[in-house]
């Protein structure tokens, strides 16, 4: 019995939303810095830049509820777009998706003082 991969097409689309980020914005702007061999200025300018188009893009904070500024993907669709983020040095970087803050920002949103789990 064949396993089905394939996702449902609201994922299909925000995966290929990620991969295009990733390969036309992210991918080239790095390759860019390394070849002129950037200073820090540069790459936090870039990194600020990319960062506001992932934003533009509706691509930022995939894993948070919209309330939060995020895009509030399910763990599916997060799946899809983190490993195309991965596919880049600094693409979960780039779209506020990146250990150990993903997993600070889950904390907060699970436990901390204005947690949707406590309601407060």
């Amino acid at each position: 019995m064949a396993i089905d991969f394939t996702f449902p097409p609201e994922v299909e689309d925000a995966r290929q939303r990620m991969r295009a980020f990733v390969d036309e914005d992210v991918r080239p702007t790095e390759e860019r810095l390394v070849s002129e061999t950037a200073g820090r200025a540069d790459w936090r300018a870039e990194l600020d830049r990319l960062r506001a188009r992932a934003r533009e893009l509706e691509l930022w904070m995939p894993h948070m509820p919209r309330e939060w500024g995020g895009v509030e993907y399910g763990p599916t669709a997060l799946a899809a777009v983190s490993a195309e983020a991965a596919k880049s040095r600094f693409g979960s970087y780039v779209v506020n998706c990146y250990a150990p803050d993903e997993g600070n920002m889950h904390t907060l949103l699970h436990s901390g003082p204005t947690s949707r789990r406590t309601g407060t």
